[in-house]
């Protein structure tokens, strides 16, 4: 797709032509990661309800592409540095993509590498125990999984990665709903439900 294709959506605040040409003028330094883009959208936020915070704006990117799609979300108080800076991170997530374009169209098979790991002896340390007894967990965002078709392992890193998330929820080729998550120390981790679990739920 071309860059004046991508849409700019303003929020709680003025549209101007201004902005609208920096956000351009940033965009086409990925020009040549967009060809194979199917939609793309810029939303622009001002948090008035927030005004004179450290984190006045939002922008989100969201960049619709063959087998996945790139979400960036970034908050700022200066709204000029706040683009250049969320189109550095959609720089380096669609030349990730690009990097594994041939996977990504089916060319090259998904591959992980599975590492052994030692486990630590873990020593709890004495603490206090707080009270629970009225305290009641807040769910901060809830989000739906529209995509559910079988995924590689190393594939569900991959989008993981583009969409900025430290873990993801994915139904796995072996027909397994599985986790995937990023450690702290680079390494992903993988979650899936033992083969006994699937066949009691199954049973039931």
């Amino acid at each position: 797709m071309e860059i004046n294709e991508i849409q700019i959506k303003f929020i709680s605040m003025d549209s101007t032509e201004a902005i609208k040409n920096y956000v351009f003028k940033k965009l086409g330094k990925v020009e040549n990661f967009l060809e194979k883009a199917t939609k793309g959208e810029v939303v622009l936020h001002e948090k008035t309800q927030t005004r004179g915070v450290d984190e006045d704006f939002r922008i989100d990117i969201n960049i619709n592409l063959p087998g996945s799609f790139v979400v960036v979300q970034e908050e700022g108080e200066d709204l000029y540095a706040l683009i250049d800076k969320a189109v550095d991170v959609l720089t380096r997530r669609l030349k990730r993509y690009h990097d594994k374009l041939s996977q990504w169209e089916g060319k090259t098979p998904w591959k992980v590498i599975a590492a052994e790991e030692a486990m630590a002896e873990y020593e709890p340390e004495d603490e206090e125990y707080g009270n629970y007894a009225d305290y009641t967990p807040q769910i901060a965002v809830h989000k739906k999984i529209e995509d559910l078709r079988p995924l590689e392992d190393a594939e569900a890193i991959e989008k993981m990665e583009l969409m900025g998330f430290d873990q993801l929820l994915f139904k796995s080729k072996r027909g397994k709903y599985c986790m995937v998550y990023r450690r702290g120390d680079g390494t992903y981790g993988l979650v899936e439900p033992m083969e006994d679990q699937l066949e009691d739920s199954d049973s039931s």
